[in-house]
């Protein structure tokens, strides 16, 4: 099983804290899916810190980036990944949220 396998199977879209912040995977039923690691913000309200939606290939299990945003970023981060400098900049934080995400799930 891999991380991202662990995860989808782990967490749910409902915010779960662990720790230093809250953890969701939103299924959007079509392949599609967004990590989402946030922090509380205002009034109640919560910061993506990232947040990144992804689809999946239910074959080949290829994921393809389609939007990354990150609230507490100075400046904020809102984009889709077009470029090859993008995608190679989301696939970072995608395995950083990844590594995030696993790490959390298994000291809890």
């Amino acid at each position: 099983m891999t991380q991202l396998d662990f995860i989808l199977a782990n967490f749910s879209e409902s915010r779960e804290y662990l720790e230093d912040g809250y953890y969701r995977v939103q299924d959007f039923g079509d392949g599609s899916y967004e990590l989402e690691f946030s922090v509380a913000g205002y009034c109640g309200t919560f910061d993506s810190h990232p947040a990144i939606k992804f689809r999946m290939d239910a074959e080949t299990k290829a994921v393809t980036f389609l939007l990354y945003r990150d609230m507490v970023a100075s400046p904020i981060q809102f984009f889709k990944p077009e470029t090859k400098k993008d995608q190679a900049f989301v696939q970072e934080r995608f395995e950083q949220l990844l590594a995030k995400f696993y790490q959390a799930k298994h000291a809890n």
